[in-house]
């Protein structure tokens, strides 16, 4: 009893001092019900004589009466349930069984020697009875109340309603049967010696949002009860030497809880604008996703109809195109295929930071994959002079789970770079398979990179400074959005250079199983 007062009244102070909302001042009053519960069931324990015990029980049953119409009240609030005549009627009905209680035998009759002290009620008085139903219908209606809510609940409103059900487990299942020897079934409610922990866990989950408050209230209640010791301790004092080194104690006590205190607030503060920090960026990273999808999408269609449109004039479809007309159709027609490339890239990080990325898994051969890359860039690495190679093992490859279209992405993005990125020499695609992993590697006799430029590869919208001199077009895209879908195919990716104008290698490896 006394475990369970002195628990739940800790649980009413902590309330009162950090409580801000209605709903934290309805649970420090029920807090306060059961408080008042323990420590009448401990002054029971300790009294021998009945009258006394008579008036202890009474006043037991102030705090018992209201504690499920307290604890129905509460899940109101929390639920934001629209039943305010209901608490109303409750509160009535708990005010009859109070006046019940305060007087006369209706409602307390009879005590009986049992389990080393007075029981009440034993048997029942005749008000006695109805409360009993109310209290086990009205906690089992609360839980019930709250089941169905934990069915269509999310997130920490729903981990809250958890922490609810388990506190009951060690608290009105075992609450209820103190019922019992009332009614001449003498079975002691052992498990009463656990509803100590129930104001505990439902407190802790009630403030999870708020355990840096909590944090600073029980700094503040730990300086004060210390600082309240030390100056009783002073004032105990029996020589002139013990006031001063106590005063200077004390004083010295009261200036570092000052700075702890201070300390823990400054805490508060900077986590707080931390999260308000984090929750901006959380939504303008999100703002920014959207954009990016709906803006590509919305340049997608039109791009297309120019590339149709302008290859055709290219063809001669509609009519032979002048060698001097020629040149700048097919300049538009390339400046289109890289801002198709752009708006293609845009889509892709979209999906990739949005979650929304689909595989379509199936075997396949890299090689085949690796060819086509080739084949296709072979007239942009031609207009360079640059030598394109695929080296081909000397064996055929074993077939990988990939998803074909983004391994292409992948191995197209890294041989388009090394095309950009090198004014003469050749860039060459090797594959093999090594330590249970095919290797796929890029090389150029390219700009190379220095190591400080190799750090930042793979970041969205990144570009090392030696590219961007050689090459102003690039979106910075590219890398990143292959570091992810190697990722996807549980695979690596990265880079090697001996340093500036000395080439680069870029390596990817999947595993084979």
């Amino acid at each position: 009893g006394i475990l369970i007062g002195t628990m739940s009244t800790a649980m009413a102070v902590l309330m009162v001092l950090i409580g801000k909302e209605r709903l934290h001042h309805i649970w420090g009053l029920f807090c306060a019900a059961v408080a008042v519960w323990g420590f009448g069931a401990y002054q029971i324990a300790t009294t021998r004589d009945i009258a006394e015990a008579d008036l202890w029980w009474r006043l037991t049953h102030v705090g018992v009466i209201f504690i499920p119409i307290l604890f129905m009240h509460f899940v109101s609030e929390f639920l934001q349930l629209k039943n305010k005549a209901f608490i109303f009627v409750l509160y009535v009905l708990g005010f009859i069984f109070l006046a019940a209680n305060t007087t006369g035998d209706l409602f307390i009759a009879n005590m009986r020697w049992v389990f080393g002290q007075f029981y009440y009620d034993s048997p029942p008085g005749i008000l006695y009875i109805p409360f009993t139903f109310f209290f086990i219908g009205l906690v089992i209606y609360s839980h019930m109340v709250l089941w169905k809510a934990l069915q269509s609940t999310t997130g920490l409103k729903k981990k809250q309603i958890q922490y609810f059900f388990a506190g009951m487990l060690v608290s009105f299942a075992g609450g209820s049967l103190s019922f019992l020897p009332v009614y001449g079934i003498d079975f002691y409610p052992v498990f009463n010696l656990l509803a100590f922990l129930y104001t505990p866990i439902l407190t802790f989950a009630i403030l999870r949002k708020h355990l840096f408050d909590i944090r600073l209230v029980l700094t503040q209640l730990l300086v004060g009860v210390i600082a309240i010791l030390l100056l009783f301790n002073f004032f105990t004092s029996s020589s002139f030497i013990e006031y001063v080194w106590k005063g200077t104690l004390f004083v010295a006590f009261l200036l570092a809880g000052y700075l702890l205190i201070k300390s823990v607030l400054n805490e508060i503060k900077i986590r707080e604008q931390l999260e308000d920090a984090l929750l901006k960026l959380q939504q303008l990273d999100k703002a920014k996703s959207e954009f990016l999808s709906i803006a590509s999408h919305q340049l997608r269609a039109p791009l297309t109809a120019i590339k149709g449109y302008l290859s055709m004039m290219l063809e001669g479809t509609y009519g032979i195109v002048g060698e001097e007309q020629k040149r700048p159709v097919q300049n538009v027609y390339d400046s289109n295929e890289r801002m198709i490339k752009l708006v293609n890239d845009l889509l892709n990080v979209s999906r990739i930071e949005s979650g929304r990325v689909e595989m379509n898994w199936e075997q396949a051969r890299v090689e085949e994959i690796a060819n086509e890359v080739v084949q296709e860039l072979q007239v942009k690495a031609h207009e360079k002079r640059l030598e394109l190679i695929l080296e081909k093992p000397t064996e055929p490859l074993p077939l990988v789970r990939i998803d074909k279209d983004k391994m292409r992405n992948v191995i197209m993005n890294l041989v388009d770079n090394a095309i950009h990125y090198t004014e003469k020499g050749k860039v060459s695609i090797g594959l093999k398979i090594e330590n249970v992993k095919l290797k796929i590697e890029v090389n150029d006799t390219g700009l190379g990179m220095s190591q400080e430029e190799i750090q930042k590869l793979f970041q969205s919208f990144t570009r090392g400074e030696t590219g961007t001199r050689s090459w102003a077009e690039g979106s910075g895209l590219g890398l990143y959005i292959a570091k992810q879908f190697v990722a996807l195919h549980k695979g690596r990716i990265f880079a090697e250079s001996k340093g500036p104008g000395q080439g680069s290698t870029f390596k990817v490896e999947l595993p084979l199983s």
